[in-house]
């Protein structure tokens, strides 16, 4: 499940986020061209790593459970503002 950038086959290359968190500067590629409102779910590159946001209820949270679930809310901020949604 975990992918690289080098692994992953897709023609669009994405939109580049820099996202601090706790002090932490993350690197964010959004894999998807244009997202919208209704979208559910989003696959993106997280410091290189193939990660998937979905949302549950109002809230974004990564797929995978160990990650941190207030990041993923900070980057569905920081995509939103970007697109205006």
């Amino acid at each position: 499940m975990e992918d690289t950038i080098g692994q992953l086959n897709t023609s669009y290359k994405g939109q580049i986020f820099r996202i601090t968190y706790k002090e932490r500067d993350f690197e964010v590629c959004l894999l998807k061209k244009s997202p919208t409102k209704e979208d559910t779910a989003l696959e993106l590159l997280l410091d290189g790593m193939l990660q998937t946001l979905i949302k549950k209820k109002e809230r974004w949270c990564f797929q995978q459970h160990e990650l941190d679930q207030d990041l993923a809310n900070h980057i569905w901020r920081a995509i939103s503002l970007r697109y205006r949604l």
